[in-house]
């Protein structure tokens, strides 16, 4: 295990020393503005406030079991535009279609007096909410060389596109899916669901690397929701038959997120013209 780090470190530093080298130049963003690009991936985390079921568990541990932050997975992509208003300091905003995930799971027990026997079901439940997004964030650059560091911060509007559930059913309470001649698979629209609008704050750091005519640079951001996920209106409303048959409803929670994005940007003006990169004085 010690080799194997070992060379990944050694091939990183052989990756990243012509790059570090090459630093010949400045980078001078004033008054200066960028169209970027941006995707990647993405993890959530519920913050539950309060559970609701149909039938009343027995305890605390008979409750949704939700899944861990590496489980929750989704994806973002989009566009922003960004003004320097020195060369340290700047603004962007842009718009965004992001989808979030989270699972959970839950598991009933009967016991049937009349057939003498047992009866149990475990259900594996994926929801997924999809968001057109407007971020406005404030940049602030900790150096001017090309490769260039920063920290990040500012609110975003999420505005509901869809929302969609998939439950996976079988007879065995071990935790995990298993498929068996008795398991199944039902997916459903939840968009009513879910409230039309929220809103987050978004804080994060990146790092990004300056040429004469693009930039390129990977960040990662955290945003905390701020208002509940789930419509309280329609929480019984029986849309998609998931209630009664997998004896299902939605908790009330607020949703966080972390992502990881890789960023592609150019001046709006050619960098070249105007002279966004020159060259250091020693």
């Amino acid at each position: 295990m010690k080799i194997v780090k070992i060379i990944i470190t050694i091939s990183l530093g052989l990756t990243l020393a012509p790059f570090v080298s090459a630093q010949k130049y400045t980078v001078h963003k004033n008054k200066k503005s960028y169209i970027a690009v941006h995707g990647g991936f993405n993890f959530s985390i519920p913050h539950v406030s309060d559970r609701y079921a149909i039938l009343s568990p027995q305890s605390e541990e008979m409750e949704k079991d939700y899944g861990k932050l590496g489980k929750n997975t989704g994806a973002q992509f989009g566009i922003r535009y960004s003004y320097n208003f020195t060369n340290a300091l700047a603004i962007n905003a842009g718009i965004g279609y992001q989808s979030f995930g989270f699972k959970y799971r839950t598991d009933y027990s009967w016991n049937d007096t009349i057939a003498q026997q047992n009866l149990t079901k475990e259900m594996h439940h994926e929801q997924k909410v999809s968001y057109f997004s407007i971020p406005v964030m404030v940049r602030w650059d900790f150096s001017r060389q090309q490769f260039m560091p920063y920290a990040q911060a500012g609110i975003s509007f999420d505005f509901r596109h869809q929302s969609k559930k998939s439950i996976h059913q079988d007879q065995i309470i071990d935790e995990k899916i298993t498929e068996s001649q008795f398991s199944s698979l039902e997916t459903a629209d939840m968009t009513e669901h879910i409230r039309k609008f929220n809103m987050g704050i978004m804080a994060g750091i990146g790092i990004e690397y300056y040429t004469k005519f693009f930039t390129f640079g990977v960040e990662s951001n955290f945003k905390y929701g701020f208002f509940k996920l789930v419509n309280d209106e329609n929480r019984y409303a029986d849309m998609t038959g998931f209630a009664m048959k997998y004896l299902d409803v939605l908790d009330q929670l607020k949703l966080s997120n972390w992502n990881v994005q890789f960023t592609l940007a150019i001046p709006i003006n050619h960098s070249v013209k105007t002279n966004i990169l020159r060259k250091r004085r020693y």
